[in-house]
């Protein structure tokens, strides 16, 4: 597959991802109605609709900035430039974005949330390990390896 190719695919990823997470927060928001006995209306989930059409308009707008980041490149390219990016990133960085957003609304609607509390601070520890940090910017393409 072509570096295109590959692109094309991980934006792929990014909009599937983001519709998983909008999909974890529907679901643990009716589970959280139900557990406080909560009537389930088609106002919310047309709210929760609302929702993932915004967070798509976003996400497109990223797609269409890397988009025209990857033509100005080829467009480079073509002179012995620079070559693409290894991976989109104004797309990638909005999906996590509204990820973490939905991560949070979903921490917000358990009702186990040491569970998540312990989880968050392993989390914390390992992106504050700079060895752990500089393999991921590694495999990201970010960095290069020494």
């Amino acid at each position: 597959m072509s570096r295109l190719g590959w692109i094309a695919a991980l934006v792929a990823v990014d909009y599937a991802c983001v519709m998983l997470a909008v999909l974890a927060d529907l679901r643990s928001g009716i589970l959280k109605a139900r557990r406080l006995k909560e009537k389930r209306t088609s106002g919310g989930l047309r709210r929760s609709v609302e929702k993932a059409g915004r967070y798509y308009v976003l996400l497109f707008a990223m797609t269409l900035i890397d988009v025209m980041v990857c033509g100005a490149l080829l467009f480079l390219a073509a002179s012995d430039g620079p070559s693409l990016p290894p991976l989109p990133l104004f797309t990638t960085l909005c999906a996590i974005g509204l990820a973490l957003i939905e991560l949070k609304s979903i921490y917000e609607n358990s009702h186990e949330k040491d569970d998540y509390d312990r989880i968050i601070g392993q989390l914390r520890k390992l992106l504050d390990d700079p060895a752990v940090v500089k393999r991921m910017l590694e495999l990201a393409g970010i960095r290069k390896s020494d």
